[in-house]
């Protein structure tokens, strides 16, 4: 299958975020750049579980925009596999400066997704891209790293990476990938 050059570009930018994302949480946890590389379940007894969520926003509070910066926030409830029903609430940067792919497209600079369930509240910082899909609308492209250091229960001191895809047109968030959680 041959990419687009938007395919590819769009590729690289979110393998970049992806490795900084991860770095960036490693090292605010007080690690150091060699240690936020390191899976949390190296020889620790941890255990590394696959999630899948399903986020429908409720409520969208009006953007708060200063000289092409949008921060967003919004709030909604849904399901996170195996840990079942959640709440969460989400805050999203994005640049509509220079659209990277097409006039109505953004850099999703960050997004910090904080998600509670029963056995504890997941922190997701996120980054990519929101591009426009011919009869959807608008689509987010984000990648994710977990922050065991604001987590709680369950998820403290949690560690894993994952994808994110969301309709914001459709008010949904699809985050997805591996967890490892301390003992």
């Amino acid at each position: 299958m041959m990419l687009g050059s938007r395919e590819v570009q769009m590729r690289k930018v979110l393998a970049v975020a992806a490795l900084g994302v991860v770095g960036l949480c490693g090292l605010a946890a007080g690690g150091t750049a060699a240690q936020a590389a390191v899976p949390a379940d190296a020889g620790s007894g941890s255990h590394t579980v696959l999630i899948n969520a399903r986020l429908t926003v409720a409520q969208t509070a009006p953007p708060a925009c200063k000289g092409g910066v949008c921060v967003i926030r919004n709030h909604g409830t849904g399901t996170l596999t195996p840990y079942g029903k959640v709440t969460f609430t989400t805050v999203i940067t994005a640049d509509n400066n220079q659209p990277p792919c097409g006039a109505t497209s953004q850099w999703v600079d960050r997004i910090i997704r904080t998600i509670t369930t029963r056995r504890g509240t997941l922190v997701l910082h996120e980054a990519g891209l929101q591009c426009p899909q011919p009869g959807t609308g608008p689509q987010v492209k984000a990648v994710w790293a977990a922050d065991g250091a604001d987590s709680t229960g369950i998820f403290h001191g949690a560690g894993g990476q994952g994808s994110d895809t969301a309709y914001p047109a459709k008010n949904t968030a699809a985050p997805q990938g591996t967890l490892t959680l301390s003992p």
